[in-house]
């Protein structure tokens, strides 16, 4: 038996911790560069130099196009078709009107006019679209007379 123990002794395993340490370094050079990598832009270099810069008018053009895409004149980019949506054109519409409601008095002259601008403007069109018979209902007039 005595040899036994002996003869397991010999057998201990021989661990080399080196390899633990290279590792390490080399996820930690790894996680260097990648933050390099993904540090965030500097302010000033966050935002492309084409955008504009903040303002009423800015943001009330995109609502503007949104209504425009929601009363189906304009695209969508996402599914690259014209579709009509005559409940969210009315919730844009009413929010640029509250929009008007809650800045007056704050707005300069031309804000003010530009925001009236719109709104004659999209409420207009939605009037326009929303006496236009949709394609479906057209299709139900035209199976319905044959």
């Amino acid at each position: 038996m005595q040899e036994d123990n002996e003869s397991k002794e010999d057998l201990k395993l021989h661990v080399d911790e080196d390899w633990k340490k290279s590792v390490a370094e080399e996820k930690a050079k790894l996680r260097e560069e990648d933050g390099k990598a993904e540090q965030p832009p500097a302010p000033e270099q966050a935002r492309p130099q084409t955008l504009p810069k903040p303002s009423m008018e800015v943001f009330l053009a995109g609502l503007w196009s949104q209504t425009l895409m929601a009363l189906g004149e304009v695209e969508s980019p996402i599914t690259r078709k014209k579709e009509k949506n005559a409940p969210e054109a009315a919730y844009l519409i009413d929010t640029i009107a509250m929009l008007q409601e809650k800045t007056k008095g704050n707005l300069s002259s031309e804000e003010s006019t530009y925001v009236q601008g719109i709104l004659t403007d999209l409420r207009m069109r939605y009037v326009r679209v929303s006496e236009q018979p949709s394609k479906a209902s057209e299709q139900q007039e035209g199976t319905q007379q044959s």
